[in-house]
């Protein structure tokens, strides 16, 4: 798969941040990108479309990115989609926490360009998916 073909779903409730992700991502070639403003949001989009590729935020309400992110593991429709965290998270604990919950990869805030970049072309290549 081209990154032109992988569907890409950017959730945040920030919108600033949604567009500096989009722009991002668009910068390495996807095309099909959607944006949610929060993890309740994402969800009903993630079952109404298919995705090949979370990036979340892990701080909103009214759901949190790690809650998104165990409900997308524990469906079995979405079980397999790559999830990309961003986050100012940084304690060992809650990362371990993530990791356990599923989660592919995290990206740090704030956060370069290149280095997001980086993660999720990581991410994407680990799961075979470009």
């Amino acid at each position: 798969m081209t990154p032109s073909e992988i569907q890409i779903l950017i959730v945040d409730d920030v919108q600033t941040v949604r567009v500096q992700v989009k722009e991002i991502l668009k910068s390495c070639g996807f095309e099909k990108i959607q944006v949610a403003g929060n993890g309740v949001e994402a969800l009903s989009t993630l079952k109404s479309e298919k995705f090949h590729c979370v990036v979340s935020d892990w701080y909103m309400e009214p759901m949190s990115g790690l809650e998104l992110l165990k409900k997308v593991r524990e469906d079995a429709e979405l079980k397999n989609l790559a999830f990309v965290m961003l986050t100012a998270e940084c304690t060992k604990e809650k990362v371990i926490e993530a990791i356990k919950a599923g989660l592919d990869d995290y990206v740090m805030k704030p956060f370069s360009k290149e280095h997001a970049q980086l993660k999720l072309m990581n991410t994407l290549l680990k799961r075979k998916m470009i």
